[in-house]
């Protein structure tokens, strides 16, 4: 088979179809549900109620410095250096608004706006996959693996995702492992062959490795990263970022203040209607694969 090589979706359901998964794991953020607005648009919303007036695009454009710099000062949100993962939010709140004066109010306000659905909203068709994984392949095992901090947690029960991955979600917090990191894939898979035993067959890790997927919105941590792990790695491209979707196939790279923007910038109602208009998947090789929707997915995999 030649590489890169598209695949209309209905050819999923023939030959091509891979052997059935026994572990899916999924990113988080802008993968499972994303921003009903842009994060700087809602810090604006909050702020206004304070008084504080703030442009979205200003905000933006200082989001990549000022995200740069936390990471570094405290890395791994503030756990080694004394500050919860609350106060590391904070401090980058306050330091965006950079100069504008910020109230404490305002900040537990904006925090408080994140934790639930109005600040977010659930992909349908990630609803529809969960469900139908759930229901009809209740021996697949589901899980999280996401370079996050456990304010996820309480996110993930808000928006009532939390049942489905429990007790299968492993965080780089938590682990001080992150994507895209053999370690963090490798201890994933040991975790659940443990509490899922008659997953493998005679203890073959090698064997059970290769039927899992990982599913994420990032080229690297995600898709290549699970791919360098031994797991079948799926980059979910719902607006075509990495160029892999088009008519070329031509990669488009993704720089790193690209990828801090990309987070902060997603409108959900136009990327999910973006995504359903391209239902091929796109085969970069083996075990590294493009999508654009989980339409597509319940297609290749269940």
């Amino acid at each position: 088979m030649t590489f890169p090589r598209r695949v209309p979706i209905g050819h999923w359901k023939h030959a091509l179809k891979p052997e059935s998964p026994k572990v899916i794991t999924f990113d988080a953020y802008n993968t499972l549900y994303a921003t009903t607005l842009p994060v700087m648009q809602q810090y604006c919303l909050v702020a206004k109620k304070y008084n504080v007036i703030a442009d979205p695009m200003q905000l933006t454009m200082n989001f990549p410095k000022v995200f740069k710099e936390l990471k570094d000062r405290h890395p791994n949100y503030g756990k080694f250096t004394g500050i919860t993962a609350v106060e590391w939010w904070s401090k980058l709140i306050r330091d965006i608004f950079q100069p504008l004066e910020v109230s404490k109010k305002m900040v537990e306000e904006i925090l408080m706006r994140f934790e639930g659905d109005q600040a977010y909203n659930v992909y349908p068709d990630v609803l529809d996959f969960l469900e139908e994984a759930k229901s009809k392949h209740p021996d697949v095992i589901l899980g999280i693996i996401s370079n996050t901090d456990p304010i996820v947690y309480t996110l993930l029960q808000n928006l009532g995702l939390y049942e489905y991955f429990e007790p299968n979600i492993f965080l780089s917090y938590d682990l001080d492992l992150k994507k895209p990191s053999k370690e963090i894939f490798q201890y994933a898979l040991e975790s659940i062959a443990k509490r899922y035993p008659t997953l493998v067959d005679n203890n073959d890790l090698d064997t059970l490795r290769s039927r899992c997927w990982h599913i994420g919105d990032e080229a690297i941590n995600d898709m290549r990263g699970a791919e360098n792990a031994g797991w079948n790695g799926v980059l979910i491209d719902r607006n075509n970022k990495y160029g892999h979707l088009s008519g070329s196939l031509k990669y488009k790279d993704r720089s790193s203040d690209l990828l801090s923007v990309d987070k902060i910038d997603t409108t959900f109602n136009m990327s999910y209607e973006m995504s359903l208009r391209q239902m091929d998947t796109v085969l970069l090789d083996e075990r590294a694969i493009v999508v654009s929707n989980f339409k597509t997915l319940q297609y290749m995999l269940l």
